[in-house]
C-alpha cells in the first residue's frame, strides 16, 4: 500500500518504537546470556621456545567479566605485550560475550619453567583456577639484532672433537686483504627507529594515523648480494580494522627479497595512546648492485574508511553500511649504502658469498679398493646468504676423479640468513696406496671486517688396496702384430660373442591365429566400453529430464503459495515462498542444492545478483523471526518483483 502525505509524520515515531523495541530484546539476551556460567579456557603456544624467541599464553573466559589480573610473576621470564581481544555473538538466540587476554613471555636463560596456578576473579564474586602451565626455553647461541625482532635460533656449534676451522697447514685461515683498517659503521640518518618508538604520521585531526606501515632492516650500509635481515610492521588502528589478504611488497627493482614469514605475529598495542592490531613479517633483503637507493614498501589494503547509513522504508530502519576503500599504503623511506666487493684479495674461486662462517669435512670410508668411492660430506654453518654457497673446492689431483656434488640446507631463523648448508661428493681412487685426499677450501666476504677470508678443510688419508685401473693403450703402429701388442688387440671386441636364439621361420606374425584372436578381443572389450557409456549418458539424460520437471514443478507450487499469500495477507507465506522460489531457481541455474543457497553463497558467486536480492531476503529474515507480525507490506508490489526476477527462468521454461 502507498503511503500518503498524513502519514509520513507517523514514520520517525515509528521508528523509535522499533528502535526501542530492538534495545530492549538486546539487554533481555544480555542478562540471559550473563547469567548463564562462566566458562574459561587457557592455552601456552609453543610451550617449547629457543633462547631469545617469545611464546603467548591466552586466557579466555565466556559468559561473564573478569576483573583486572596479571600472570603470577617467575624467576627468568618476564612478560613483553599484553592484549585484550572481546568478541560477541548470538547462537540460537542468546548473546555471548568472550574476553581473551593475551600475555606474551619471553626468557632471560635457558631452563624449564612452571607458571604456577592462580585464581581470576569476576565481577559477580566467583573466582576461575587458571591450571599451571610449563615452558621449556632451549638455549641458543647468538640472538638477531633487527630492531625489535625476536632471537632467532642459532646454527649449531660443530661437534666438540672438531675446530673451528680445521687446517692442513698452521698458518690456518688466509684472510685477504691482510691490513685493511676496520672502523665502526659510521650512524645512518634515516635508519628507523624500534616499533616500540615509532612515531606514526597524522591525520589531519592531529590524531595518529589510520593505517600505516614500518619497516626496520639491520643496517642500512651494506654490499652487494649481502642478505639484510629486515622486520616489516603493519599497523590497523582499532576503530577502522577489516580483513586484509595482501602481502606487503618491494617498491622498485633496487633489491631482490625473501619470502615472507606468514603471518609471523598479530598483536594489540597502543600506539600514541590509540589501539592498534599490528602484524609482523620477517624477510631479508639484497642489492644486485652498488649505490645509494630508497627502500620502500607497500601493501594494498582493504579498510574501513567510512561508514554509509541507508535508510530502507520497507522495514523503516536505518541500516549502516562500512565502505571498505583500497588503498596502497607505503611505508617509511630509508636510503639503503650499497658498496662494491673489492677487487684486492678476492680469491680464484670466491662465488659472492657473504657472512660468517664455518666449514667442517669429513670423509667415508677410509680403506677402498681401487675404483670404490669415497664420499666427502662438507658442512657450512652461520650467517650469510646461503643461496651464493657452493661446494668447497678441491685441488686438482691425477689420484683421484671428483664428481658433482649434490647440496642440501636447513635454514635456522625466519629471514633464511643463518642456517646449515650440507654437501655430499664422491671421488674414486684412481691408484692404491695411502693416498691423501686432494686439498678443499672455502672462500667467503666478511662484512664485519671487511676482508675475504679462505678457509683450508683438512681431510684424512685414504688407503687404497688392489691394482690401478688400465689407462687406454695407444694403438699399434703399422706392421706389429697382435702378438706383439696383446693390450691392443683385447680393446676391439665384438658386440655380441653368441649368435643367440635362432628362429625357425620368417612367416609374418600377421599370419599366425593367435594374433587375430588378440585384436578381436581387443576390439570385443572396445566395443562393450563403448555401449556401456552409451547406456550411462541415456540414463543420465532421463534423470536430468526428471529433475528438471520436478524443479519446475516445485517452482510453480512456490509461485501459487505466492499468489495464495498476497491474496490473503499472509506476509510470513509469501516471503518464505518468494525466497524458497529464487533458491529454486539459482539451484538449477548452477546445479547446487537449493536451501544451501545463503545471500553469502550468492554474492560469492554473482556480487550484483546478491545486491539486487539483499532487500528481499533481508525482509524474509525480519519477517519469519519476527513470525509475520512485524508490520504491514505492499505484498503485490513484492510479488511483482519477485515474478521479475523469475521472469528469465520462465521464459526458458
Amino acid at each position: 500500500m502507498k503511503s500518503t502525505p498524513a502519514m509520513i509524520p507517523q514514520r520517525p515515531a515509528l521508528r523509535a518504537i522499533m528502535h526501542a523495541l530492538v534495545l530492549t530484546a538486546l539487554v533481555c539476551f544480555s542478562s540471559l546470556s550473563a547469567s548463564a556460567a562462566a566458562t574459561f579456557t587457557q592455552k601456552i603456544d609453543p610451550p617449547e621456545i629457543t633462547l631469545g624467541n617469545t611464546t603467548t599464553v591466552t586466557i579466555s573466559i565466556q559468559g561473564a567479566e573478569a576483573n583486572d589480573f596479571q600472570l603470577p610473576e617467575v624467576d627468568g621470564l618476564n612478560v613483553i605485550s599484553t592484549g585484550v581481544n572481546t568478541s560477541i555473538s548470538l547462537i540460537n538466540g542468546a548473546f555471548s560475550t568472550t574476553a581473551s587476554r593475551t600475555f606474551e613471555i619471553g626468557a632471560s636463560h635457558a631452563g624449564s619453567y612452571t607458571i604456577p596456578a592462580f585464581d581470576i576473579g569476576l565481577q559477580d564474586g566467583s573466582t576461575l583456577h587458571i591450571k599451571a602451565m610449563k615452558l621449556n626455553v632451549v638455549p641458543a647461541a647468538s640472538a638477531s639484532s633487527v630492531p625489535g625482532l625476536p632471537a632467532q635460533n642459532s646454527p649449531p656449534s660443530p661437534p666438540p672433537n672438531l675446530a673451528p676451522y680445521p687446517v692442513f697447514n698452521p698458518n690456518g685461515p688466509v684472510v685477504m686483504p691482510p691490513k685493511v683498517p676496520v672502523g665502526p659503521t659510521p650512524p645512518d640518518a634515516s635508519a628507523t627507529t624500534t616499533p616500540s618508538e615509532v612515531n606514526p604520521p597524522l591525520e589531519p585531526d592531529g590524531r595518529p594515523a589510520k593505517v600505516f606501515i614500518v619497516i626496520a632492516p639491520e643496517t642500512t650500509d651494506a654490499y652487494v648480494g649481502e642478505s639484510i635481515p629486515m622486520r616489516i610492521d603493519f599497523y590497523l588502528r582499532l576503530d577502522v580494522a577489516a580483513q586484509q589478504d595482501s602481502l606487503p611488497t618491494i617498491k622498485g627493482s633496487d633489491f631482490l627479497i625473501n619470502s615472507l614469514t606468514g603471518r609471523y605475529q598479530e598483536e594489540q598495542l597502543e600506539v600514541a595512546n590509540e589501539p592498534y592490531i599490528r602484524d609482523t613479517w620477517i624477510t631479508a633483503i639484497s642489492a644486485p648492485k652498488s649505490g645509494d637507493f630508497p627502500l620502500q614498501m607497500v601493501r594494498d589494503t582493504y579498510w574501513v574508511k567510512r561508514v554509509r547509513v541507508n535508510f530502507t522504508p520497507l522495514s523503516n530502519f536505518f541500516m549502516t553500511q562500512p565502505t571498505l576503500e583500497h588503498e596502497p599504503i607505503s611505508s617509511n623511506q630509508l636510503t639503503i649504502h650499497v658498496h662494491s666487493l673489492p677487487d684486492e684479495g678476492r680469491p680464484a674461486h670466491f662465488t659472492g658469498v657473504i657472512g660468517q662462517l664455518k666449514v667442517t669435512g669429513t670423509a667415508q670410508p677410509l680403506t677402498v679398493a681401487v675404483g670404490e668411492p669415497v664420499t666427502l660430506n662438507f658442512t657450512i654453518t652461520g650467517s650469510g646468504n646461503f643461496d651464493y654457497i657452493r661446494c668447497p673446492v678441491l685441488a686438482e689431483d691425477p689420484a683421484w676423479k671428483s664428481y658433482v656434488p649434490s647440496s642440501k640446507i636447513d635454514y635456522q631463523d625466519n629471514t633464511h640468513t643463518q642456517g646449515v648448508k650440507t654437501f655430499t661428493q664422491a671421488v674414486i681412487p684412481q691408484k692404491s696406496g695411502n693416498l691423501p685426499l686432494p686439498q678443499a677450501t672455502f672462500s667467503y666476504f666478511d662484512p664485519s671486517t671487511k676482508q675475504y677470508v679462505t678457509i683450508p678443510i683438512s681431510l684424512p688419508g685414504v688407503t687404497v688396496t688392489g691394482s690401478a685401473l688400465a689407462t687406454t693403450a695407444s694403438p699399434a703402429a703399422p706392421g706389429d702384430s697382435e702378438a706383439a701388442n696383446p693390450a691392443s688387440a683385447a680393446e676391439f671386441l665384438p658386440n655380441r660373442v653368441t649368435m643367440g636364439h635362432l628362429y625357425s621361420t620368417l612367416l609374418p606374425v600377421y599370419h599366425q591365429p593367435w594374433f587375430w584372436l588378440t585384436q578381436g578381443g581387443l576390439l570385443l572389450a572396445l566395443a562393450l566400453g563403448l555401449l556401456v557409456m552409451f547406456i550411462a549418458s541415456r540414463r543420465k539424460k532421463v534423470d536430468d529430464s526428471g529433475e528438471r520437471l520436478q524443479q519446475q514443478l516445485s517452482l510453480k507450487q512456490e509461485q501459487e503459495a505466492m499468489a495464495k499469500a498476497v491474496s490473503d495477507g499472509n506476509a510470513l507465506n509469501f516471503f518464505v515462498a518468494a525466497r524458497h522460489a529464487i533458491q529454486l531457481q539459482l539451484g538449477a541455474q548452477w546445479r547446487v542444492n537449493p536451501e544451501a543457497l545463503t545471500l553469502g553463497e550468492i554474492r560469492s558467486r554473482d556480487a550484483s545478483l546478491a545486491e539486487s536480492l539483499e532487500p528481499l531476503f533481508t525482509q524474509a529474515d525480519e519477517v519469519i523471526y519476527s513470525g509475520g507480525t512485524g508490520g504491514r507490506f505492499d505484498l503485490a508490489h513484492w510479488e511483482r518483483h519477485v515474478r521479475e526476477l523469475l521472469q528469465p527462468h520462465l521464459q526458458t521454461a
